[in-house]
């Protein structure tokens, strides 16, 4: 499996709505969170920010298999509008007098927690049918193609509408493999946290790879930093990735934020950074 963080910031992003503060300035741009898991010519997409359309296409991705939100908040979930795009099947204006029909994509399921298909329901239904979004629950697996997505409740601090994390499983090694091989990998992805879950609730005992709430970094958004790392390192997993990474909150510059990555054993990547697992 290859997975890619299309974007590695927080709700804002970098650099921040009218800030000319240096961290915003001598960084170089994050967009909000999202997550592509590749395997044997399947995609699956994490979370569709505002800025999804420029992260596929810097992923060179051009088609999905099928989408699932964590939550309902902008920064997750946006990019709903953006996908809804590609199902037309003209381009807003290209009408036939143009002579140019906008190439419609294939469906693919979008899967979410009952709240954001509630919401998008009652808001925008046209959206909801053309998306064909549909619920995921809590302890729900469902496959696309090679990949396995497992759905688990976290805590971002919203009762009334809980959030949830992913796990992955899919065939280890390079993407463009068959994928018929024993050896499985498993990736969790957990970018908002307000506390990390317990080890029982995470439906696998170990992960080659997990994407995690940066407030570990210390800037502290959703949770306590020293809490938040002490509760993941209760969690197996080999690799450590930061998400809702910040130098604008952090007030540090990129090298800085790194060398706190290293420190505490998160990785922090860029927008596009990609590892095979």
């Amino acid at each position: 499996m290859r997975c890619t963080l299309l974007g590695t910031g927080d709700a804002v992003g970098v650099p921040a709505p009218l800030c000319e503060c240096e961290y915003c300035v001598e960084s170089d741009p994050r967009r909000r969170p999202g997550l592509l898991v590749e395997a044997a010519g399947t995609a699956a997409l994490l979370d569709a920010p505002p800025d999804v359309t420029r992260g596929l296409h810097g992923a060179e991705v051009t088609s999905l298999d099928a989408a699932f939100l964590t939550h309902g908040h902008y920064d997750h979930a946006a990019g709903l509008s953006e996908l809804n795009h590609a199902r037309y099947d003209r381009h807003l204006r290209n009408g036939p007098e143009l002579g140019h029909d906008h190439p419609i994509s294939e469906p693919f399921p979008v899967r979410a927690p009952r709240s954001v298909l509630q919401t998008y329901a009652a808001e925008r239904p046209g959206l909801v049918d053309r998306l064909g979004m549909t619920v995921v629950g809590p302890g729900e697996r469902v496959a696309v193609g090679p990949l396995s997505v497992e759905a688990f409740r976290v805590d971002h601090g919203e009762p009334p509408f809980p959030a949830l994390g992913y796990v992955v499983r899919g065939p280890s090694g390079d993407p463009v493999g068959d994928g018929d091989g024993t050896a499985e990998a498993a990736v969790g992805y957990m970018p908002d946290l307000n506390a990390a879950p317990a080890p029982a609730s995470v439906p696998v005992d170990a992960l080659d790879l997990l994407f995690a709430e940066g407030s570990v970094l210390g800037a502290e958004l959703h949770a306590d930093a020293a809490d938040l790392r002490e509760g993941l390192a209760r969690l197996d997993a080999d690799r450590r990735v930061a998400t809702n990474v910040s130098e604008h909150m952090l007030r540090m510059h990129t090298d800085a934020v790194e060398d706190r990555g290293r420190e505490v054993g998160y990785e922090v990547w860029a927008d596009g950074d990609a590892a095979v697992v």
